[in-house]
């Protein structure tokens, strides 16, 4: 069980949002024209178009038809050539909408779109060679969503209940009896839950019990096949 935080994540996506075109505007072209390692296809401004994609999309009911990537890779090449303040401005735009929407939705679906932004942010301070780590309230609502996400599917595959603990915060997620635990960062769950890190450095978490039955499960996400190498 995961529960609600008494906080809004509509509020602390506008924050995130505008604080993620605020640091690209500092970028130099050549920082924005780098590749990103946790979405290769992708320069640092193409993260950007990705995720104001997101919102036009959404806002206008543009769900991929269950094709995810070839969804979101449109939303990159419709945009590919924009400028940042072209970008902005679109984000600026549709934010209104959407982030009523995710209020109105509620906390879980903030939660994931939270979540999602903070994910792609922190790839891109990753690629600009910048420590993105942080434990701060928007990381753990966004950690939330993932969590909720791994209880459902230590749910389904019946492996008992896994203790997790982000400093002073635990969680136990499945049913049944607790079998394993995991510690670490808040920071480094929500990385590792949401597809950033590789299988090695997942098996390298805090572990005490039966860290093999958990570990392959741990991740929303495919991981990674190598290390983003944050910082």
């Amino acid at each position: 069980m995961v529960p609600d935080r008494d906080t809004d994540p509509s509020l602390l996506y506008e924050v995130e949002r505008r604080a993620f075109v605020s640091r690209l505007r500092r970028a130099t072209i050549e920082q924005l024209s780098m590749a990103v390692a946790a979405t290769p296809a992708w320069s640092v401004l193409d993260v950007l178009a990705h995720v104001v994609g997101i919102t036009a999309d959404l806002n206008a009911q543009r769900f991929g038809n269950g094709d995810g990537d070839a969804w979101t890779d449109a939303q990159v090449s419709q945009r590919r050539g924009r400028s940042i303040d072209d970008l902005a401005a679109e984000w600026d735009r549709e934010a209104a909408l959407f982030e009523e929407g995710l209020r109105l939705f509620g906390y879980q679906l903030g939660a994931h779109y939270l979540g999602d932004l903070l994910q792609h942010a922190c790839d891109v301070e990753a690629a600009l060679g910048r420590s993105p780590a942080r434990d701060d309230l928007a990381v753990m609502v966004g950690l939330d969503f993932y969590l909720a996400s791994l209880d459902d599917a230590l749910r389904v595959a019946d492996t008992g209940a896994l203790s997790v603990r982000a400093g002073e915060e635990s969680w136990t997620l499945g049913s049944g009896d607790v079998v394993a635990a995991v510690s670490a960062s808040a920071y480094e769950l929500f990385r590792a839950l949401g597809g950033r890190r590789t299988g090695d450095e997942i098996a390298a978490l805090g572990w005490s019990g039966d860290r093999d039955l958990f570990a392959g499960l741990l991740s929303r996400y495919p991981v990674p096949q190598h290390s983003l190498g944050e910082r």
